[in-house]
């Protein structure tokens, strides 16, 4: 089946181009990134790359304008009954997948089927607990049965969920999704389709012939992978590459010496932060996690390592969602002294290396981060600040694809990680008990029946008055149990050639990408 699909998928695009010939090709967009992805298959991969690959091969229900409106996609009208438990899709039609099948809404139902289905062992599972039933009554008609009002429905599951060709796994059970080639050879709708992918090297994609958007502008995307931030800036200076998603500080002020780079600087969606494993001995106590926050000079990293392009976090929702950030939660101040007063006071006491501990517990910790030149340097700073208190950390940097792995396995004392990315204050995955894994993203095991009730109720009223004191609560109560060691929120930075016309909203992370098929480049 594999090869059928794939001699098909190069049959339409005309086959495969020589490696490195993308880069004399003016029709061409480079784009560099600092990462890959280890699968490009939707229900199972929650990191980043993946879900850039994702955005330009696969479809969602509906799109993202400005200001993150819904706008139709694969499909065109959507309404609910009063109560908001029924959503009717209505889709497009003459939309095909790019192996020339015809997509229906039987492709929708078996896409959030086996989201929900725990046999398939999604991530997101537990988000999408709420979907009681998705039905087709029609070819071209999809009902949604809800359990209750989601106020994260149309966000989460129809602006954010891609779907899947259910032609492709007909007779394979859920539970063994994960073991077949689909997340190495996609098909989709969307506007590019894959053409070559050498893992942490480039990802050669083309327009679809078939996308029922018509042919894109931009024809073909070459995504490089360059681990090392100099040779990105490097890349860029050179001409070599047309776009550097996500440069850090540093890059930054190089490529403003190139009158022909233009630098994109706007509010981020996500937020940075040490993810905590609660089943640590010594992490688990409150007072413990509190002095490591006294002790953590974020601002140092804010106005040192990232030149003032980030400020100290007081919360997992990012300050760039201002309507539901929570400004009156203050973030905890430098202060090592008060730190070990704290620490004193708890009965941690230094030992002879300077190492606290108490009732035969060290407080010493590995903390896991991707490698990475900028994270190096927060790691030195992160040891050095909490040996000061009396706490030793071991950071241990690993590639990203192996980070994600360990972190999505719990195998970690601290982890260098963050969170976000959507326009929505919702945080049940992360935080809720009920999203320990395999069923969410709670991988730090954290639990706070208080925070429970605030992360469901969230999502059960559309009323944004009622949902924020949920949502301010939640803040306040995580700001007293630290879920996390909240560190940065950062800036959205990227830069990108004159000769790239971006079309459409300048937005954050994969938003960026959203009128991609919309912009053009000068020869």
């Amino acid at each position: 089946m594999r090869a059928f699909v794939c001699a098909l998928l190069l049959l339409a695009l005309g086959g495969c181009a020589a490696r490195g010939s993308a880069a004399h090709d003016p029709s061409t967009l480079v784009i560099l990134e600092a990462g890959d992805a280890g699968s490009i298959e939707p229900l199972l991969t929650n990191q980043y790359y993946a879900f850039l690959y994702q955005n330009l091969i696969f479809d969602t229900l509906l799109g993202t304008g400005a200001n993150y409106v819904p706008t139709p996609k694969l499909a065109l009208r959507w309404e609910s009954n009063p109560a908001g438990t029924v959503w009717t899709v209505h889709l497009r039609s003459g939309v095909r997948w790019s192996d020339g099948t015809p997509f229906s809404a039987a492709d929708v139902v078996w896409t959030f089927d086996a989201l929900i289905d725990p046999k398939t062992g999604s991530p997101y599972q537990g988000q999408y607990a709420f979907i009681k039933r998705v039905v087709a009554p029609d070819p071209r008609t999809v009902r949604f049965e809800l359990s209750s009002p989601n106020a994260t429905f149309v966000a989460n599951a129809l602006q954010s969920q891609w779907i899947m060709p259910a032609h492709v796994f007909a007779g394979i059970p859920h539970a063994q999704i994960r073991t077949t080639p689909f997340g190495e050879h996609p098909i989709g709708t969307g506007p590019y389709a894959l053409v070559r992918w050498q893992h942490d090297q480039e990802c050669l994609l083309r327009a679809n012939p078939l996308w029922w958007g018509g042919t894109p502008r931009v024809r073909q995307i070459d995504v490089r992978v360059i681990l090392d931030a100099q040779g990105a800036t490097d890349a860029m200076l050179n001409g070599d590459a047309d776009v550097d998603d996500g440069i850090g500080a540093e890059a930054s002020e190089r490529l403003r010496t190139d009158p022909g780079i233009v630098q994109v600087n706007i509010p981020d969606l996500y937020t940075r932060f040490m993810q905590i494993n609660f089943h640590v001995r010594g992490l688990d106590d409150v007072t413990v996690r509190r002095a490591m926050l006294y002790g953590w000079d974020r601002e140092g990293i804010a106005r040192g390592l990232r030149h003032g392009t980030a400020t100290v976090a007081s919360s997992v929702i990012p300050a760039g969602l201002p309507p539901w950030h929570d400004d009156a939660v203050k973030p905890y101040p430098y202060d090592p002294a008060r730190a070990a007063a704290l620490l004193d006071r708890a009965g941690w006491a230094r030992g002879a290396d300077g190492v606290r501990a108490k009732n035969g517990v060290r407080l010493s910790f590995t903390v896991l981060m991707p490698q990475g030149p900028l994270d190096n340097d927060i790691a030195a700073e992160f040891q050095a600040d909490m040996r000061q208190i009396g706490i030793a950390i071991a950071p241990r940097l690993i590639d990203y694809a192996t980070f994600i792995q360990e972190t999505n396995a719990s195998k970690f004392d601290l982890a260098w990680t963050g969170w976000g990315g959507a326009p929505d204050p919702d945080q049940l995955t992360l935080l809720d008990s009920k999203q320990i894994p395999p069923t969410g993203n709670n991988y730090g095991y954290f639990r706070d029946p208080a925070v429970d009730r605030d992360v469901e109720a969230g999502l059960l009223t559309n009323d944004p008055v009622k949902r924020r004191r949920y949502y301010d609560d939640m803040q306040e109560r995580n700001a007293q149990n630290i879920p996390v060691l909240f560190g940065n929120n950062e800036n959205y930075l990227a830069a990108y050639r004159k000769r790239v016309h971006v079309a459409g909203p300048l937005m954050p992370g994969l938003y960026f990408y959203t009128n991609v098929t919309d912009w053009t480049l000068d020869p």
